[in-house]
């Protein structure tokens, strides 16, 4: 029993459709499910406060740590300016006194001049009082340390 060629034509045609629809069928179901979990994950969001402003909150001006913090970047600034041998700069608030470390590529032994480390010891004290820190009878200390991590020059400053 031969086919004919025109009616196999015609049943591949059927089945090509016949595919295509299943295919559009399950794209569609896809696209569904994606917006359903969309939806979902919305709504489960909103009522668990997912999503609300009040989550992030900065910090409060009160914290003293934050104060802190908002005057190192302005020290930083002003010290690369002025020296070419100033390295960077952190901050210890642990143990008290809070400790505000000025590291530098100077060596221990070879550093002769203290007016070098003065100025920039009185620089950066001079950022921290224009911010009004530290706070009534608050201590506090600059630290400047060398290339090889050790202490050149210590000085303690209070508020009282």
């Amino acid at each position: 029993m031969k086919i004919d060629s025109k009616m196999r034509k015609i049943q591949q045609k059927y089945r090509k459709e016949i595919r295509f629809k299943n295919k559009q069928g399950k794209h569609a179901f896809e696209a569904a499910g994606v917006i359903f979990l969309f939806f979902l994950l919305l709504f489960v969001g909103i009522k668990f406060n997912f999503f609300d402003s009040d989550s992030i909150q900065p910090i409060p001006d009160n914290d003293f740590e934050n104060k802190w913090m908002y005057v190192i970047p302005q020290i930083d600034d002003s010290l690369k300016n002025s020296s070419s041998d100033y390295t960077g700069i952190a901050i210890d608030f642990n143990p008290q006194p809070i400790k505000i470390i000025l590291k530098n590529s100077f060596q221990k032994p070879k550093i002769n001049d203290e007016n070098i480390l003065n100025e920039l010891i009185n620089l950066a004290n001079k950022n921290i009082k224009s911010n009004n820190l530290p706070a009534s009878n608050e201590t506090y200390e600059i630290i400047v340390i060398g290339r090889n991590k050790e202490e050149i020059i210590r000085k303690i400053f209070t508020n009282s």
